[in-house]
């Protein structure tokens, strides 16, 4: 129910701003507007005023502005609307549709700017440069040679600048080899890395890990950790006598011992203790658990700060979009890591049940997506109608009423035929494992 209502408020808010955009530029122009609906399809619910109808319609999806002179839109598809209509000027046009995305793109800086003012937690390994702290050894990077204390300079040619970046390189890139340029000891090497395929969104894990202090973020409940007295902020210096430097050390020091007790040097509030601790057996191996937790940082600006740090994380965001369109039109990364209203209703839950900081992060995300989305060139978005008046702008003459409606059709068909693949896809990622086994398998 959480999902369900946080879902209907962040698709409520962003379709009413992205349409008010629409609105405005029209009333701005001059341009009579006939509707205004949240929704596609039969009318539900409405008012008219000022010659508008505001109105909530059948299907939930969106949401449109019909306005006169504008020419066929996503409404006439639907099959509603008389568009024997004198046109509007061109470059009217293109601002009235243009309005609507530049709209998402700007409240997207707004939502990510207040959410900076009210205080972002962010891992605090993200910004930090790409330096391994530790690779797992039956990871696809271990195959590959990749080390301890190695710094990725790139991935696939792309340069590598912080954790963020690698991160983003591994994950779209799940069961493809990838070409790496990394520096150890002063010399440049290059490898081959092939990221497995992993969860339901087949994201790349390459298995290599970011440096992490050894100090205990969480416990689990009732493990040999709690029994033997470890506490959150205790840092671990040493296993048997062994030094410990950083996290992953523990891994490597601990798991030769199951059911064998150990002794582990703790620096707690600056005074030096000694516990004694049995790790538990988990498959061979000793585990005392200790849950892994990156730290996390918590950054609060202010007004002007947060604005800029709004806007400079909306340019990387757009890249990295534009980068994963590009990787899944080349078939480069799996639709599975396309998410549709299932899977973003999940996450608005998710969000919001994290606090309203993160719930106004996640809107201003959104907000970013449904802005580029919009614009990109396909029939029935706005991008689409953009591209038919710039092609009517090359020719300088418009195109017949009747032409303009048969692309529309055929995108509005193409968005059909994809909005199925991506329902089939949220439905996949939520099935029981024996059945998304079963499925996967045929």
């Amino acid at each position: 129910m959480v999902s369900l209502v946080a879902f209907i408020f962040v698709l409520g808010v962003l379709v009413i701003l992205h349409e008010s955009g629409h609105f405005l530029a029209a009333r701005a122009l001059k341009a009579p507007v006939e509707v205004f609906s949240i929704g596609f399809g039969k009318r539900l619910w409405g008012f008219e005023k000022g010659g508008t109808d505001y109105r909530v319609s059948l299907i939930p999806l969106g949401g449109y502005v019909r306005v006169v002179g504008l020419g066929p839109d996503e409404s006439t598809v639907v099959g509603s609307g008389d568009q024997d209509q004198t046109l509007l000027p061109r470059w009217k046009r293109g601002l009235i549709l243009l309005a609507g995305p530049t709209t998402n793109l700007v409240f997207a800086v707004v939502f990510l700017g207040i959410a900076f003012m009210a205080g972002v937690p962010r891992p605090a390994y993200l910004s930090e440069p790409p330096k391994v702290g530790w690779v797992d050894p039956s990871s696809p990077a271990a195959s590959a040679g990749i080390e301890t204390d190695d710094v990725i300079r790139s991935v696939a040619g792309t340069p590598i600048e912080s954790w963020r970046d690698l991160d983003t390189a591994f994950l779209t890139a799940g069961g493809r080899p990838i070409p790496v340029t990394l520096r150890r000891d002063g010399e440049t090497l290059h490898v081959t890395v092939t990221p497995e395929k992993v969860t339901r969104y087949e994201f790349g894990y390459a298995g290599v890990y970011p440096p992490l202090q050894p100090v205990i973020e969480k416990m689990v409940p009732g493990s040999p950790a709690q029994r033997a007295g470890l506490r959150k902020g205790d840092r671990i210096t040493t296993v048997n006598g062994q030094p410990v430097h950083q996290f992953w050390d523990l891994i490597r020091l601990i798991s030769p011992h199951p059911d064998q007790e150990i002794t582990l040097g703790v620096l707690r509030d600056g005074k030096a203790l000694h516990l004694k601790v049995v790790p538990d057996d988990q498959g061979g191996e000793g585990k005392i658990g200790i849950a892994l937790a990156f730290p996390t940082r918590r950054v609060r600006m202010a007004p002007l700060a947060a604005v800029t740090a709004g806007a400079r994380d909306s340019l990387r965001m757009t890249r990295e979009t534009f980068g994963v369109l590009g990787k899944l039109i080349t078939r480069k990364a799996s639709i599975r890591q396309v998410s549709g209203p299932i899977d973003i209703a999940r996450m608005s839950g998710d969000a919001a049940r994290s606090g309203f900081d993160t719930l106004l992060w996640f809107m201003g995300l959104i907000s970013l997506q449904l802005g580029i989305l919009n614009l990109l060139p396909i029939p029935v978005l706005d991008g689409g109608h953009l591209a038919i008046i710039g092609f009517e702008s090359t020719i300088r003459r418009d195109l017949p009423i009747k032409v303009k409606e048969r692309i529309l059709e055929v995108g509005f068909y193409l968005l059909i035929v994809l909005m199925v693949v991506v329902l089939f896809n949220d439905v996949i990622k939520v099935l029981p494992e024996n059945i998304y086994r079963l499925i996967n398998r045929g």
